[in-house]
């Protein structure tokens, strides 16, 4: 039988200790972040960095961009991850947005904006939650919405800004092209009543 008196094993010691598991600050400060980060690095797509996008992004799965985008990123209810090498220059709208890149827009998300310390986001922020970490870099507004209702509001107003201004009309290439054949059927009409005067004068 063991004596009570004698000194636990250190592997005890540790299990049991104060400040066992504390030396990982990041994961106790920061749980459901690094839980939303390793659910949403199973089952993602990957924009590489060698990727440059232009227009409107929508998917519907979990999105991580390490590449160039501009123009709009709408990943409604799925998770949006911009990497340190991401370039963002777009209007976005995720599920959850979390950024260690660069994003220059507005940003709407349905539960969680979370700015990393290697961030730089120029923009306003529409989210239930916001955290931004320290050493990231921010300008712009925060809006933390507090009802459904409200959230519902945010939605419809931000809509409006998932267009982007620079992007070509759809159809600029369809309604210029009859302009020459109108021009040809207006010459070809003139020549025949051209001709017609001649005949009439001849006889």
């Amino acid at each position: 039988m063991a004596n009570p008196l004698d000194p636990k094993p250190e592997a005890n010691l540790e299990s049991n200790s104060f400040l066992s598991g504390m030396n990982d600050t990041g994961a106790s400060q920061r749980p459901f972040a690094d839980k939303l980060e390793s659910t949403m690095a199973k089952d993602r797509s990957v924009i590489g960095k060698n990727i440059k996008f232009r227009g409107e992004l929508i998917g519907t799965e979990d999105l991580h961009i390490e590449g160039t985008i501009e123009g709009t990123v709408i990943m409604e209810g799925h998770d949006l991850s911009i990497g340190r090498e991401g370039e963002i220059n777009a209007n976005i709208h995720a599920q959850n947005i979390v950024i260690n890149g660069t994003l220059t827009g507005d940003a709407l998300a349905d539960e969680l904006i979370e700015i990393r310390n290697t961030a730089v986001v120029k923009g306003n922020l529409i989210a239930p939650r916001i955290q931004l970490d320290d050493g990231g870099k921010f300008r712009g507004s925060m809006d933390m919405v507090d009802t459904d209702d409200e959230m519902r509001a945010r939605h419809s107003e931000f809509k409006e800004k998932l267009v982007h201004p620079n992007l070509p009309p759809k159809d600029g290439m369809a309604a210029s092209a009859p302009a020459p054949a109108k021009k040809s059927f207006a010459a070809k009409d003139s020549a025949k009543d051209a001709a017609k005067e001649v005949e009439l004068a001849d006889s």
